[in-house]
């Protein structure tokens, strides 16, 4: 007699519902993983959007603070400008300011001397106002250093206090390198207009001098110049060192700063405003008078995601900043913005109060 051993098997419709059961598990898994992984991808953006917008706000807020610093409010020379183009007419500001300078975005230039450089020239040598070299007592503890520090093409700022009313400062630009012996090698400034109107025919015989630091912010979101990173896709937060900004166009020596800024809008108050947010005295441009005292700066800007997520839904461009509506249209970038305040600590030594 034989015995037959029953096999124990899944029916189809088991296996069909371990199927469907794996799927539904599979798909929330995957499901999870992915909204995990935006939710990653969202935090990370929002964390590189506020770095780079600190670190875009603190070197404008260091340079805002030190605006003037080293010039008593004008400075004769080199880069005189009359509040339009470069010329040689009248004085350069400390500050100079540019609304919608490429049609939306803004644009500031801080002028003052280094203070890490700051050396003094040697009392015992008084130079003719013509002359293309300025004398240091270069025996005195950094000032090799210091001088030597100096290159062509550098700008070389130089200040009197003892001068009535009140402190007077020269610009000059470095024309050789290499100053251990004490002498710094300049461009006779005796041929600009704004130079011979304050200079008689000597220099003062004891002045503070340090190198100029001129330093342009604006943003670069053009491809079509061939000059500089910036796009429309990915615009750049900029610093110009050498004042060619004033052509209108980036240069390719300027430094790229900080990747995804959008957007610069700036505020000024004047010395006499009520600088209170909200208040009327704000204004979106300083002329050169104004430049000189003025006692507040407020900077806005705005980072953006590197990269467009076409699911999202929102309009995440602010509405307005100072007089930037801004974009309405949905484009799918995540977006953040900050906005500060400086106050012009250098300006307000030249205030009349």
């Amino acid at each position: 007699m034989i015995h037959r051993t029953a096999r124990a098997a899944f029916t189809m419709i088991e296996m069909l519902l371990a199927v469907a059961i794996s799927v539904i598990v599979v798909a929330g898994l995957y499901s999870l993983f992915t909204m995990q992984s935006r939710q990653f991808m969202a935090q990370d953006q929002a964390m590189n959007m506020h770095q780079n917008l600190r670190f875009a706000s603190d070197i404008l807020s260091r340079s805002g603070r030190m605006a003037g610093y080293g010039t008593g409010g004008e400075v004769y020379g080199q880069l005189g400008w009359d509040g339009t183009a470069q010329d040689n007419t009248v004085g350069l500001p400390p500050m100079i300011t540019w609304d919608a300078w490429d049609g939306a975005t803004d644009a500031v230039t801080f002028i003052y001397a280094d203070p890490s450089l700051e050396v003094m020239t040697d009392p015992l040598v008084i130079e003719a106002s013509s002359t293309t070299s300025i004398s240091f007592p270069h025996k005195r503890q950094g000032y090799n250093t210091r001088l030597s520090s100096l290159e062509v093409g550098d700008l070389l700022l130089c200040w009197d206090y003892a001068k009535l009313p009140g402190t007077v400062a020269y610009l000059w630009e470095v024309s050789a390198d290499g100053h251990s012996g004490g002498a710094v090698t300049v461009v006779d400034n005796s041929t600009l207009l704004d130079f011979t109107s304050v200079v008689n025919d000597n220099l003062p015989p004891v002045m503070h001098c340090s190198r100029a630091q001129i330093v342009t912010f604006y943003i670069d979101n053009n491809s079509a110049d061939g000059v500089g990173p910036g796009s429309s896709a990915h615009p750049v937060l900029m610093m110009d060192l050498d004042f060619d900004f004033v052509d209108g166009v980036p240069d390719g020596d300027d430094i790229p700063l900080v990747d995804d800024i959008e957007d610069l809008q700036l505020a000024y108050c004047p010395a006499d405003g009520d600088c209170q947010d909200g208040s009327g005295d704000w204004q979106n441009s300083l002329t050169r008078e104004e430049s000189m005292v003025a006692w507040m700066m407020r900077f806005s800007l705005v980072a953006r995601s590197p990269r467009s997520d076409k699911t999202r839904s929102e309009v995440s461009r602010p509405v307005s900043l100072e007089n930037n509506s801004g974009a309405g249209s949905v484009d799918g970038y995540s977006r953040q913005a900050l906005t500060s305040k400086v106050q012009f600590r250098n300006l307000r030594l030249l205030h009349d109060f």
